[in-house]
């Protein structure tokens, strides 16, 4: 009898030193919801639903999203007093939804240079209004998915995010950020897209849309109130430490990888699990049409090689340019579009009203041109806008007026064209193809499945080396070395990856530290 108790408080004896020794390397004040109780379990996941809002019909009556200049005249002019009338256009002051010590930090582009000295918004540090001027920084950052490690700049990462914060005194928490242009010029025609694509960056950390806004217009066209030469200096404000890791939200949905975005394309634009909640997607090109279904007029060689030389590669920028000594670019490996994707160009969403103040059209215009390409209202219980296009900031002006004016499900694929044209595997230089026997292999994109070269209507086949009935070809291939010969730019493809998903996974784990 002795032999069997002796075993049982052995077990009991070895069961107490293995709590012990685990309760000993666990610091005080730990939180029990640990993984091996040293880092903080992932914070519940955003649903995609969560992270879209509705707008007012009229745009003055938002307090959030999409306001006018008028609404930000209020804040700035009365943030001490309470807006308990978020609904009334006439309404003014901190919007309700805030705390008493929340903080108006608005941040501008650029100055409005309306007149000598009427440059910025009126900073009141008194009243808990800051204002800054941004500099080049664009919200985003090199990365590397595991697959990609240089084009197209991705999602800013944690610690780049905390530093803007930090740098401009912003916690996202508490404080209400309002982004806005200064002035509009021709030479810096992409403003919109710059505002919009703020507003992702932070959604995609966290950020309520409650916290978020953008001025619709300029400053220097619609700011009715005086403007003033002296801005907040930036670093001269704290913001207590804030980090995103303090949203105990993962918002990191916003933004599908490679993988997610080819599972929809594979699966006709019908994944049932890609992204939570729905089973059906809709794929938007922001590009201009013209440049979709390849007849953009003003690409290069359009005389001696229509539908080619149209999207600029990572390493150029804009528009095909014209065929001309001096102004020769880089381009992607083929062209086309992706399998599935309607053209919905994003100039067409808004409007130039007096001359360099582009602001959106009305919601319920927005709203008729998703319903004419294919998704209506009705759609958005079960169908998820995907938005992409050259470099993703077109779209970021398509993605904004889904997900933040008419308030439809909406997700981004980062890496856009100039990566997904990159991952070729018959192109006639051997040497930018993905092989058989490569690992990353299964991300090809040169294939009927995957992309298209015309309008579905048209003729959906894919890329190919051999010219078609119009004498076309799909593949982009070099001319020649002079200066007015065209290049292609692959994007800097791992052949051995397995993933596409690093970028993403770092971010997750950011926010669990």
């Amino acid at each position: 009898m002795s032999r069997p108790v002796t075993r049982h408080l052995l077990l009991q004896l070895l069961v107490s030193a293995v709590l012990l020794a685990s309760a000993a390397c666990t610091p005080p004040g730990a939180d029990p919801n640990t993984d091996a109780g040293s880092s903080p379990s992932l914070p519940p996941v955003s649903s995609v639903q969560s992270l879209a809002n509705a707008s007012a019909a009229d745009y003055a009556h938002n307090r959030w999203g999409l306001i006018e200049a008028s609404t930000l005249q209020a804040f700035a002019s009365n943030w001490a007093t309470v807006d308990s009338a978020a609904s009334n256009a006439s309404a003014n002051g901190r919007p309700a939804h805030l705390a008493a010590d929340a903080r108006l930090v608005v941040l501008q582009l650029n100055k409005a240079g309306r007149a000598p000295g009427e440059d910025y918004v009126p900073s009141a540090p008194a009243s808990n209004v800051y204002v800054y001027e941004l500099d080049a920084f664009r919200f985003n950052e090199t990365r590397d998915t595991g697959l990609i490690s240089n084009s197209v700049r991705y999602q800013a990462s944690g610690p780049t995010t905390d530093a803007f914060l930090a740098r401009y005194g912003i916690d996202l928490s508490r404080d209400l950020v309002v982004f806005a242009a200064g002035e509009n010029t021709p030479t810096n025609s992409g403003f919109i897209q710059d505002l919009a694509r703020a507003v992702y960056w932070l959604q995609y950390w966290g950020a309520e849309p409650k916290h978020l806004a953008i001025v619709n217009g300029t400053l220097k066209q619609n700011y009715t109130g005086a403007l003033r030469s002296a801005k907040t200096a930036d670093g001269s404000v704290s913001n207590g430490g804030f980090s995103v890791k303090q949203l105990r939200v993962d918002s990191t949905v916003l933004t599908l990888s490679l993988e997610e975005f080819q599972a929809i394309v594979d699966q006709k634009l019908a994944a049932d699990g890609v992204v939570n909640g729905f089973d059906k997607q809709f794929i938007i090109d922001a590009r201009p049409t013209p440049q979709f279904n390849r007849t953009a007029p003003n690409a290069a060689f359009v005389t001696t090689h229509p539908g080619q030389f149209i999207t600029t590669a990572w390493n150029s920028t804009g528009a095909p340019s014209p065929d001309a000594v001096g102004q020769a670019k880089n381009y992607v490996l083929y062209e086309g579009h992706v399998k599935g994707a309607v053209s919905f160009p994003w100039a067409n969403l808004t409007v130039d009203v007096g001359g360099n103040n582009w602001k959106y059209k009305s919601k319920a215009e927005i709203e008729a041109l998703f319903t004419a390409a294919g998704y209506s209202p009705g759609d958005a219980a079960s169908k998820v806008v995907v938005s992409q296009c050259r470099t993703n900031f077109e779209v970021q002006v398509n993605g904004f007026a889904s997900r933040i004016i008419l308030g439809y499900p909406t997700v981004h694929f980062d890496g856009s064209l100039i990566e997904y044209f990159s991952l070729v595997s018959n192109h006639p230089n051997a040497e930018l193809n993905l092989a058989p026997t490569d690992p990353a292999y299964k991300f090809r994109t040169d294939i009927a499945t995957r992309s298209q070269r015309y309008l579905p209507s048209a003729n959906p086949e894919s890329p190919t080396t051999t010219a078609d009935d119009t004498g076309v070809t799909a593949y982009n291939v070099p001319t020649g070395t002079g200066p007015s010969d065209r290049k292609v730019g692959q994007a800097v493809v791992n052949k051995n990856a397995t993933t596409t998903r690093k970028a993403l996974d770092e971010d997750r784990e950011y926010k669990r530290q």
